[in-house]
């Protein structure tokens, strides 16, 4: 068996496994748990309905990822769909977008490049944050892939470009922090337009 095809069957095991409540040992941080915290890959229709009716589960956009960071996992609705857990492996934006590109259902649609994928939001948590305490860090602005677009550093601290961030997730997997201080919030889960957490709006 390959090294390429043994790493996809352990983090897509791991993945099932958490997501059933049980831990595997990991040479790295193992994937959360949680589908609603799990992204879906660029170019997922939108809203979250059409993309759950259009995926078949297929899994064709798996093998092509080439940093590997797509696994199928059951989310909570009684589907199997892909999803990246950006804490344990981001994507990479790669230009071409091959797993939109493997996508025959028409659940992930095409995109004019890379800059256009919105998979969810950066959000920086102030408590945890070690630049709120005046310390010096800058590990998620240099790890994005469009800094002073999607996250700029304002007096020493990171503000995150609504417009412009896309979700990848490089910022959260560069944090040293434990929880992490900068997580992304999945883009079903934000209010179209405003791109804010839809609890943050409606409470809920």
């Amino acid at each position: 068996m390959s090294d390429d095809g043994r790493s996809r069957r352990e983090l897509f095991a791991s993945l099932v496994d958490a997501v059933r409540g049980r831990r595997r040992p990991s040479p790295s941080a193992a994937p959360r748990s949680d589908p609603e915290v799990l992204l879906r890959p660029p170019g997922a229709l939108a809203p979250d309905e059409r993309f759950l009716e259009a995926c078949t589960g297929c899994g064709d956009c798996v093998p092509v990822c080439p940093v590997e960071c797509i696994a199928m996992v059951p989310d909570g609705t009684g589907h199997v769909v892909p999803a990246i857990d950006p804490s344990y492996r981001a994507c990479q934006l790669c230009t071409n977008l091959p797993c939109i590109a493997a996508c025959a259902d028409g659940a992930l649609q095409p995109l004019e490049g890379p800059e256009h994928v919105r998979i969810g939001i950066a959000r920086v948590d102030p408590r945890r944050c070690v630049t709120f305490r005046g310390e010096t860090c800058d590990a998620c602005h240099r790890a994005c892939p469009f800094p002073d677009r999607a996250l700029m550093v304002i007096g020493g601290r990171p503000l995150v470009g609504s417009g412009a961030c896309t979700g990848c997730g490089l910022c959260e997997a560069a944090c040293p922090e434990s929880p992490k201080a900068i997580v992304v919030i999945p883009e079903r889960r934000l209010v179209p337009g405003l791109r804010v957490p839809r609890e943050e709006v409606y409470g809920r």
